[in-house]
């Protein structure tokens, strides 16, 4: 087969049925039994490179052939069609031959001889066509392939007869009906369903009766005896094993399963719709690979729209208007609906509806555009912007008014230019509340926005638009959202509905310097405070903007003593029933945690108090809760908040925010930090940040800091470092700008530039002692200055930052803060000093879950030269222990340094299994299965699996079958 770019032979795949009956018919013709053949299909199936084919094979037999092509700009054109078959006879024909067929066909007229055209007439002599009447053409004609027929077969061929002008019709009618008893095959190509085809001229070709054998017949012959032969012949649609060959021929490579479902689809398998979607796809240098898939799915190739576009424009009004009606109703569309949107009675959008089925636009077993194709696309793109408007808000109403979903009748107005009426409003309203019930805010806001453009909105309806709008943003675009209720605010009639509108932004995403936000609160809690009303609500509300109002201005260090007397004067146990006391208490429990103004034992009984009473949803996020995990993490007391979190981000996951996610990643983060598990917590601020894209505006304040913080205790200063710095704020906001110069101070320390690691935490501690921020927890920067004045052999001053540390965290009361604080100053610590202060820190450490502290805090007790020998051994073993039974890598190589030869050499006569691995690794030698074996020990399968990877390697084996050996001789070496 020929390649399929410009080929007539590649259409012809899955016609082979087509071609027998078409040679069939070729062979009849030239025994003397003339027959015809009907060539239909829908737009593009090929019917004019069929008819190639077979022009092909009837000259390849000896055929004379006659063709004429029909179209829409001669069908006023009289005898078109007619003069194309003649004028292509005179192009193949002899010229002697020729002149004595129009002889004949002349003398056949009445009064005419043979004598009309000269013996040695010019070639060019054509016919009298002027002096044809309508009566004499089919006469004329019957006699001119009459007289062919004496010499030769002959193949008669008209493409697109629906076209064909009447006059030609009406020739072709008489030597059809005498086709019988001549060698002649008539092949006509028509598309189904055009209103043209209807003509009565064109039925009578279409479907020729047997017709009588005309005054020469002898009723005896055999062409007489035998009625004329007649067959039409349906091209269809190829499969997909067609498309995939015509695909590779094409791009001459293996194609993709995606590329080549995508131009399966939009083809329908419709040779035209292949053959001009993989032309343009050679135009673009597209490859047939996945990649480019989603790309060959957005072709509009001109040449279907432009034959597209004749199509209808040859069409009568309502057979468009039906089309436009289905392609607005879309998988919505039915009988009824296209009806109704059409203006059309059940005979109209009946007679409409099978002339687009026939051409192939419409589903044959639905009444719905056939799903999928290009055709659809251009259908909509070509439909006349005021007409599509029109349909598409009368269909709205429809499918609204009749109980389909909302969205569905909303998707139709998101298609119009503008919108008509407080309906069109209310039904994008209604939609975008059931995306927001699907978990879709971006669904949700599409809808809003599209209402937003209607005009006829304005004060108080203009704004409850706004606060939906900003209600459904915050889940992925906090900016937009700010700015839409800054926006809707003033256009509010009543006090309670601006402080309502104010409270919906989540007081982590209400940044002051962000759109005034900071200053619109403040006067709308002066307004609520002004009205002196008893009113539950307007007290609640109160409560929520006093709630931002302390988290906005927790870094003022006049506020903060406010506040702080505020929460006192709330007693050791203020009241949680209700979302705004729980919010105030939050905001007065974070200001005294920042600025270490209450123990952490007070603040975690109250954290979990409230914790009891929140629903574990995503919603939280947009609440104070996640200051109750910021301090829960402080005081290193998260059982809790964990198991709450979960559940929340299994909700969060299904409704899909991108902020909620991305808070709640950040809450997990700084949970999993504070229990140790420091590789849990570096993807966690990995998987947020990746969130937190240009449209969500960043993160808020809050979880910025989070990540940074996380990121600099699980060694990656460079990514706090950008993450801080790609914050809006990082450089107004005190706290940010704090957590940056550590940042970078932890990357001089490690370019090993110490003076400048100093200045760097040394500005960090100014701008937390400038507003008041205390707690060691928030920010350690005390502790790196000390270490960097240790390295650089200042011990005074080293001793001076660890003490004030260790002194703000006993305050703060955590052991494990404590701990930490004491790690440093033990460090730093001259003489055996030194080694006291951190006996003390693993004594604490011990008591926590942290177990990557406790190895630190060990570590450095063991490489003190003040430690005693035996220590030193005692902790380092229980270092390599706890690094390996945690997997602890950032700890491993060190501790391999430090321990002696025998305990470091992993030889045969040093191998150590942890207790843990070697009761896993005895029951696995037993035959026990790893599920079996975390059932019995009651840990997971992930925690066995990883316990019999270590003990292979320090065994030196492959896997089970060796354990048992590998263990009988290790009991023989060293004691259990």
């Amino acid at each position: 087969m020929s390649d399929s770019r410009g080929s007539t032979t590649t259409v012809l795949l899955e016609r082979e049925s087509a071609l027998e009956q078409a040679t069939a018919a070729l062979r009849r013709a030239a025994a003397g039994q003339g027959s015809s053949l009907v060539v239909q299909g829908p737009m593009g199936v090929g019917r004019s490179a069929f008819l190639d084919s077979l022009a092909t094979l009837a000259r390849e037999q000896g055929h004379l052939l006659l063709r004429a092509q029909a179209s829409a700009a001669e069908e006023w054109f009289r005898l078109g069609v007619v003069r194309q078959l003649v004028d292509s006879l005179r192009a193949i024909a002899p010229p002697e031959d020729f002149a004595r067929w129009l002889r004949k066909a002349a003398g056949s007229l009445p009064g005419g001889t043979p004598a009309a055209v000269p013996p040695d007439g010019p070639v060019t002599t054509r016919p009298p066509w002027s002096a044809l009447t309508w009566q004499q053409a089919p006469r004329w004609l019957a006699a001119l392939l009459g007289s062919i027929t004496e010499d030769r077969p002959v193949v008669l061929m008209v493409d697109d007869l629906q076209w064909t002008d009447t006059e030609s019709l009406r020739a072709l009618a008489l030597p059809l009906v005498q086709r019988a008893r001549r060698p002649v095959l008539f092949v006509f190509s028509v598309l189904p369903g055009d209103v043209r085809g209807n003509r009565q001229h064109v039925r009578d070709l279409l479907a020729p009766s047997p017709g009588t054998a005309g005054p020469s017949c002898d009723a005896g012959s055999h062409a007489c005896a035998d009625p004329p032969h007649h067959r039409t012949v349906e091209l269809s649609a190829l499969g997909p094993d067609s498309v995939r060959l015509l695909v590779e021929q094409a791009f001459r490579e293996t194609t993709d399963a995606a590329f080549l479902d995508t131009v399966s689809v939009r083809s329908g398998g419709n040779p035209l719709l292949l053959r001009t979607l993989l032309d343009e796809a050679h135009y673009l240098r597209l490859r047939p690979t996945e990649a480019h898939a989603a790309v060959a799915a957005t072709l509009r190739p001109e040449r279907v729209r432009q034959r597209l576009d004749a199509f209808f424009r040859s069409q009568p009004d309502h057979v468009r208007r039906a089309a436009y009606a289905l392609t607005v109703l879309g998988t919505a569309a039915d009988a009824p609906f296209v009806a109704h949107l059409a203006e059309l009675d059940d005979a109209g959008l009946s007679e409409a509806i099978d002339v687009l089925r026939r051409a192939g636009l419409v589903d044959p077993r639905e009444c719905r555009l056939t799903s999928g194709t290009v055709l659809r696309d251009l259908l909509e793109e070509n439909m006349p912007a005021e007409e599509r408007t029109a349909m598409r808000g009368v269909a709205a109403e429809l499918l609204h008014r009749t109980g389909h979903p909302a969205e569905l009748a909303a998707e139709q107005l998101m298609g119009a230019i503008s919108l008509h009426g407080p309906e069109a409003a209310q039904i994008l309203r209604t939609a975008a509340d059931s995306a927001l019930r699907r978990g879709s805010p971006r669904d949700a806001a599409r809808y809003l926005r599209r209402a937003l453009l209607d005009s006829s909105l304005s004060g108080r309806d203009r704004a409850l638009l706004l606060i939906d709008l900003a209600t459904a943003e915050r889940s992925f675009a906090t900016a937009a959202s700010l700015r839409h209720v800054v926006e809707a605010v003033p256009l509010l009639d009543s006090v309670r509905e601006r402080a309502d509108a104010i409270a919906r932004l989540g007081p982590l995403q209400m940044d002051p310097p962000a759109f005034r936000i900071d200053t619109i609160r403040a006067a709308v809690a002066e307004e609520l405070g002004r009205s002196g009303t008893d009113d539950w609500v307007e007290r609640e509300l109160a409560l929520r903007l006093e709630a931002r109002e302390h988290i906005l201005s927790a870094q003022d260090p006049a506020h903060i003593q406010r506040a702080l007397r505020r929460f006192r004067d709330l007693g050791p146990s203020p009241r949680l029933a209700t979302t705004g006391e729980r919010e105030l208490v939050t905001s007065l429990m974070h200001i005294a945690f920042v600025a270490n103004a209450a123990p952490a034992e007070q603040l975690t009984r109250l954290c979990t108090r409230l914790l009891e009473q929140e629903p574990p949803t995503p919603e939280h996020v947009h609440t104070t809760v996640p200051l109750v995990v910021n301090i829960l993490s402080g005081a290193e007391q998260v059982e809790g908040a964990a198991n709450w979190l979960r559940e929340a981000n299994r909700l969060a996951q299904r409704r899909g925010g991108d902020v909620e996610q991305a808070v709640i990643r950040c809450e997990q983060a700084l949970v999993a930090l504070a229990d140790g598990q420091r590789a849990y917590a570096q993807e966690k601020i990995i998987q947020a940040d990746a969130l937190a894209g240009p449209e969500t505006s960043g993160l808020p304040t809050v979880c910025a800091a989070v990540l940074a913080i996380v990121a600099m205790n699980t060694g990656r200063p460079e990514l706090a470092e950008q993450i801080l710095t790609q914050h809006r704020l990082h450089a107004e906001n005190q706290h940010l700008a704090a957590l940056l110069h550590v940042a970078r101070g932890s990357l001089a320390a490690r370019r090993d530039e110490p003076r400048t690691a100093l200045d760097h935490y040394r500005t960090a501690g100014r701008h937390t002692e400038r507003i008041g921020w205390l707690n060691p927890v928030v920010l350690p920067w005390s502790s790196c200055v000390a270490l960097m004045h240790h390295r650089l052999g200042e011990h005074e001053d080293a001793v001076a930052a660890a003490q004030l540390e260790v002194g703000r965290s006993r305050a703060w009361g955590s052991d494990s803060r404590l701990g930490r604080s004491l790690i440093v100053l033990g460090r730093v610590t001259p003489g055996r000093q030194g080694p006291e202060v951190l006996e003390e820190a693993v004594a604490l450490l011990e008591k926590g879950s942290n177990t990557y502290d406790l190895c630190r805090a060990l570590y450095a007790l063991a490489t003190r030269q003040e430690t005693s020998r035996s220590r030193r051994a005692t902790a380092l073993e229980r270092v390599q222990q706890l690094v390996e039974e945690h997997d602890i890598p950032e700890l491993a190589d060190k501790v391999r340094g430090k321990l002696t030869k025998k305990a470091g050499n992993y030889g045969r006569a040093g191998i150590r299994l942890t207790p843990s691995e070697r009761k896993v690794a005895r029951l696995a030698a037993t035959g026990l299965s790893n599920s079996e074996i975390s059932g019995q020990l009651g840990t997971s399968s992930r925690m066995v699996e990883k316990h019999l990877t270590n003990s292979y390697r320090k065994l030196g084996i492959t896997g089970r079958p060796e354990l048992r050996a590998a263990l009988k001789k290790l009991d023989g070496e060293q004691p259990s």
